[in-house]
């Protein structure tokens, strides 16, 4: 995903006319994260992590033999959409099966897994793009659809709930009425604005400003040096985050989450700055403790404040939040970036804070 503005942009489409479809990839995931968190409720955690997995390999691969942008657009909504709706489940099955003392370590080992695959994914993928696409599109696809059915054969079904226990307006009354939920959900959407520049402004920003890396003989282009930040983010995680959470779990959740959101949007700012590789370097690296302290904290925060029987729709409106930001961000942030970028990464810093002031207006639950 953080290298397809790139490639459509090497295909001759404009920057504007791309932010269609990362916004069609947001529209997916906010159709679609409702309805896998009530699916998830329904008929068990697996079969929708199975189903969304499946979908989402068919769509980019298919997307890669797309040569119109509206049809690339449309296997981005397809992506989105399958995306979208096996993340909630994802989520609500490790707090089922996860004791709540022992949540918090559980999803840093979720987010270890995940960050160990995309800091070597990332930097392969600097490479990869540079030599064939379509190993980048096929390899996406085939590593996806080898989740989901690892997911079938091992994965245990979760949490299931009867009919009469799964009604929309039951699950509604709740949400609407629930202040820390509606504090964390708005707070999302801020922090999220800041994270989808990863997908749409970040790359460009690197290839307009020229930065390149020189280690002795190896040189390193602006896509590789992307490749390489993206997987520092990723290594980072790997490292400190297990080790972070360990410490942080002592002190209270939306005080570490707010934390976190103020160095996200601080971490992105620094871009506003001149300088070479070092500053980027610098950037991510308070992007991703920010990251590390309020990510797997807010997972830990929303399974703590869900109740059972509702938790997969709670994972789901929380993930239509993020879906929101990926859908309506990138036309904003793009037409920013091309009329003052400095503008856009000062943004960052104001959407951290917006993100931080939110959530601590909202009451504990």
């Amino acid at each position: 995903m953080p290298f397809l503005t790139l490639f459509l942009t090497g295909r001759g489409h404009p920057p504007t006319s791309v932010a269609w479809v990362l916004s069609a990839n947001g529209v997916g995931q906010f159709l679609s994260s409702i309805l896998g968190g009530y699916w998830s409720d329904r008929i068990g955690r697996r079969r929708v992590i199975v189903l969304g997995t499946l979908g989402n390999a068919a769509g980019i691969f298919a997307m890669y033999f797309m040569q119109p942008l509206w049809a690339i657009a449309l296997m981005m909504l397809i992506a989105g959409f399958a995306s979208g709706f096996y993340m909630p489940a994802s989520t609500a099955l490790l707090a089922d099966i996860v004791p709540e003392p022992m949540r918090l370590r559980a999803y840093a080992m979720q987010r270890l897994a995940i960050n160990a695959g995309f800091a070597c994914g990332a930097s392969a993928a600097g490479f990869l793009i540079s030599i064939s696409a379509f190993a980048l599109f096929a390899g996406d696809a085939i590593t996806t659809a080898m989740f989901g059915l690892i997911a079938w054969r091992f994965l245990p079904r979760g949490h299931r709930v009867e009919r009469h226990e799964a009604t929309w307006a039951q699950a509604w009354a709740h949400i609407r009425h629930d202040r820390a939920f509606r504090g964390l959900f708005w707070a999302t959407i801020f922090s999220s604005l800041v994270f989808q520049q990863f997908n749409s402004t970040f790359g460009l920003e690197l290839r307009q400003r020229g930065i390149t890396l020189q280690i002795g003989p190896w040189f390193f282009n602006s896509e590789q040096v992307f490749g390489l930040l993206l997987g520092w983010n990723g290594l980072m995680v790997v490292l400190f985050e297990l080790p972070l959470t360990r410490w942080t779990q002592q002190f209270e959740a939306r005080r570490v989450i707010i934390a976190g959101y103020l160095l996200i949007g601080f971490g992105f700012a620094l871009n506003a700055l001149a300088g070479g590789t070092a500053l980027f370097f610098a950037g991510m690296t308070l992007f991703t403790i920010g990251e590390m302290l309020s990510q797997p904290m807010r997972n830990a925060y929303i399974a703590q404040i869900a109740p059972l029987h509702l938790r997969g729709r709670y994972m789901g409106a929380l993930a239509m939040a993020g879906t929101a930001a990926v859908a309506l961000g990138p036309h904003a942030s793009l037409r920013i970036h091309a009329w003052n970028s400095q503008a856009l990464w000062i943004g960052c810093a104001v959407l951290g804070i917006l993100s931080a002031l939110t959530l601590a207006r909202a009451r504990s639950h």
